[in-house]
């Protein structure tokens, strides 16, 4: 009698153990499900942010926007007769306080570039964010000793009967010209009254452009000393080669075509030159 009933309650607490045992280990099992899935949609999730974030870097990086950049540039032409001693004057002056205090307190860039296709040999290009910060740019400049000892030093090396500047409006730009070193740039002149007509055109033409070229472009509107030309274009590129071949894939669309056929009434004296980066006048 005794060992039966301890034979039964035997048998329960086995079965009990059994059942608690089932249970802990189906919860440990689930534990484990869920912890392995949590990892793995983890991974799933940052695969998808990645791939996401991809996909909106490239998006990014093919949505140029064409517009105006707001700067206005004076272009400073010269025929150098001696390179060295030009260049020279003007790092004395970039290397003055009077060219520090110009830089600080007006955000001027200054750079020199080579001409080919000009009668000028370079030209020294100066950007302004705005017209308030050249005025305030032209005030410091004018007024510096060192500033006036250089520009008395240029009739010792350049011609200074073929010196003249303008400056100028940027109307439209697409990516930034700072990245590149070679351009072509494209004088001009529009018929009065059909700015906007040549600017729309030339908008839509490099928009249908994009693919064709990777450099920058801009339409900038000669606003003083235009007697020979209204406007300027420039497109950028890393290298000549480049250059060469970006202009030449534009011009062999339709688009292109197109835009020549509808601007020919409007365009005249088109000038083309190359352009290339010598140095920056940063202070350095």
């Amino acid at each position: 009698m005794i060992l039966s009933s301890c034979k039964k309650v035997l048998a329960y607490t086995c079965q009990i153990n059994r059942n608690l045992f089932n249970k802990v280990f189906n919860n440990f099992i689930f534990y484990i499900i869920l912890v392995i899935g949590g990892i793995i949609m983890k991974k799933l999730f940052l695969i998808f942010t990645f791939f996401m974030t991809s996909n909106l870097i490239i998006a990014d990086d093919h949505e140029v926007k064409i517009e105006s950049d707001g700067t206005v540039a004076e272009f400073n032409y010269f025929s150098v007769t001696n390179p060295v001693a030009f260049v020279n004057s003007l790092n004395m002056f970039d290397k003055s306080q009077c060219a520090k205090k110009w830089r600080e307190e007006s955000n001027v860039k200054v750079s020199l570039w080579a001409l080919r296709g000009s009668p000028s040999t370079h030209f020294i290009l100066v950007v302004y964010d705005n017209y308030e910060q050249m005025e305030k740019g032209r005030a410091i400049f004018t007024s510096c000793p060192e500033s006036a000892r250089m520009l008395a030093s240029f009739p010792k090396t350049t011609e200074t009967d073929r010196t003249y500047n303008w400056i100028t409006e940027n109307a439209l730009s697409g990516r930034d010209w700072q990245t590149n070193s070679v351009f072509a740039k494209f004088n001009f002149k529009v018929e009065r009254g059909s700015e906007m007509e040549y600017a729309l055109a030339w908008k839509d033409l490099m928009s249908s452009s994009l693919d064709l070229f990777n450099g920058s472009f801009g339409l900038n509107a000669v606003a003083f000393g235009n007697r020979y030309s209204t406007h300027m274009v420039y497109i950028g590129a890393d290298s000549m080669t480049e250059l060469s071949e970006g202009l030449a894939a534009v011009r062999s669309t339709d688009t292109y075509k197109e835009f020549v056929s509808n601007t020919s009434d409007i365009v005249s004296g088109v000038h083309s030159q190359m352009v290339q980066f010598v140095k920056n006048f940063d202070g350095t």
